[in-house]
């Protein structure tokens, strides 16, 4: 049984933050997570300072199952099976140690190791911590109470053999990064605020060590739409739910698009972002909605995250699995969720498709756009709009010549590759290389300049004027810098 329950499927991320779930139950304000080194020997320890377990809660703790699932819990304790302690330490690694102080008592240690119970093929769980990992509980000695877990003999995380050492260790940390990557995003509603209410550390307990919080959501962005907070009550509980439209990336910095792309990229955090208490659950992906088979996370809606908040009551409801990183709508919560779904999609693809997205829908109305869809019983077209100021212009300009204008106008909107357009856009947002904010090419400069000059000596507009139709006015609406430093005097 316990080989079999090491095949569930847990990530070495989604393993530790299992762990850590433990950790938060037992009211730890402050946990250590260590990936070290020693080759072959080679562990993984979490050390906390919750309240800690007496002999019989620790013993209880390592019993697979050791709580029903329908057990009411409290809502804190974020586990629900029974069996996170076991077997997401287990999927790392064969042996596991526990040691664990209360206050006022001493330390209690059990451990299993999987090599011993296949050689007496039973279920014996020993006494005390391992000798080639028992220095691992020392920080115990001077902590009035806390716990301390140590997965050894590493064959699932790191392979039965290691072939180079170099390559082996490399690797090791890497997958340490992805850990703290992960636990970052996972907990990040805790580690938030001036005053948070968990501190994680990893490989280390100074404050540079400290991981820091990842929001999905750059909530605090000036450029991010949120919707209204709605709460839907059903007959698992009220559920919380709120739509984000992110910042199209010419409004964020460099550095600022690289933090909000999450662990994982743009097109995996696309969709539900499901919170079960204030643990999050699952970082993207539709939950299943959508007409037909469902919406597929395509990178057009990369920009639309929605936070989903259930109470840990709603496991049985919403199908929550033993590893945490599942969650299936009920029926009767479908309809309502897919359209606040639909309404964030929809805007978060208008600020995809155009070069610098306004922050809110009024703005993003009035924008003066150069192109129009035309939808037809074949499909969408779209058509150069002859109202948009600069097309006009050069119309009036050529006189005669207009309909040398014209047919040259039908031929590039009959030949708009729209799907090499979108393949290429989606392809660069996932590049890695360096994101620089708008730079206006030499022809737009130059198409700017003439259209400045037309309004102000033709049109008769005011500078201010000029310069507010200007703003609204695509493509140039994404350089309001240089707008505002026009000339106020034209020749």
């Amino acid at each position: 049984m316990l080989e079999s329950l090491r095949g569930i499927g847990y990530s070495p991320p989604a393993a530790i933050a299992d762990l850590i779930d433990n950790s938060i139950a037992a009211g730890a304000t402050r946990v250590r997570v260590d990936f070290e080194w020693r080759g072959p020997a080679s562990i993984i320890r979490i050390s906390d300072n919750g309240h800690g377990m007496d002999r019989k809660k620790l013993v209880e703790a390592m019993r697979p199952a050791g709580r029903h699932p329908f057990e009411p819990r409290e809502p804190a304790d974020l586990g629900r099976f029974g069996l996170g302690l076991k077997t997401a330490s287990l999927s790392q690694g064969s042996l596991l140690a526990v040691a664990s102080r209360v206050e006022n008592g001493g330390i209690e240690a059990r451990y299993w190791d999987l090599e011993h119970v296949a050689d007496v093929d039973a279920w014996q769980l020993l006494r005390g911590m391992p000798a080639e990992i028992a220095a691992d509980a020392d920080c115990l000695s001077d902590r009035p109470h806390g716990t301390v877990i140590v997965i050894a003999r590493l064959d699932r995380l790191l392979g039965r053999e290691l072939t180079d050492v170099s390559t082996d260790r490399q690797r090791f940390y890497t997958l340490a990064q992805t850990v703290e990557r992960h636990l970052s995003m996972t907990f990040h509603r805790y580690l938030e605020g001036p005053v948070p209410r968990l501190i994680i550390t990893f490989n280390g307990d100074d404050e540079a060590q400290q991981v820091i919080p990842w929001d999905p959501f750059i909530s605090q962005h000036k450029a991010t739409a949120p919707t209204p907070v709605e709460t839907i009550r059903h007959s698992g509980g009220a559920v919380e739910v709120q739509g984000f439209v992110l910042p199209h990336r010419d409004r964020m910095s460099s550095a600022e698009f690289d933090k909000a792309e999450g662990p994982a990229g743009w097109q995996a955090h696309e969709g539900f972002f499901v919170y079960r208490g204030e643990r999050l659950l699952v970082a993207g992906g539709w939950l299943g909605l959508g007409p037909g088979r469902g919406w597929a996370q395509n990178g057009i809606h990369r920009l639309a995250r929605i936070r989903l908040a259930l109470p840990t009551s709603g496991d049985l409801d919403w199908k929550v699995d033993i590893r945490k990183s599942i969650a299936v709508p009920p029926p009767s919560l479908r309809k309502r969720l897919q359209a606040l779904a639909e309404n964030v999609r929809r805007d978060a693809r208008e600020i995809f498709a155009q070069r610098a997205g306004a922050g809110k829908r009024k703005q993003r109305e009035q924008l003066v756009r150069a192109w129009s869809p035309v939808y037809t019983s074949r499909g969408v077209s779209y058509r150069v709009d002859r109202a948009h100021p600069s097309v006009r212009h050069a119309l009036d300009a050529v006189g005669d010549k207009r309909q040398i204008v014209e047919e040259m106008l039908a031929v590039i909107e009959a030949t708009v590759p729209v799907q090499r357009i979108w393949i290429d856009v989606s392809e660069a947002a996932d590049s890695t290389a360096p994101k620089a904010g708008p730079t206006m090419s030499t022809e737009e400069t130059a198409a700017l300049t003439s259209l400045y000059q037309h309004m102000r000596t033709e049109l008769k507009l005011g500078a201010d004027e000029a310069r507010a139709r200007l703003m609204v006015l695509e493509p140039f609406s994404s350089y309001p810098e240089v707008i505002r430093k026009l000339p106020d005097e034209v020749r």
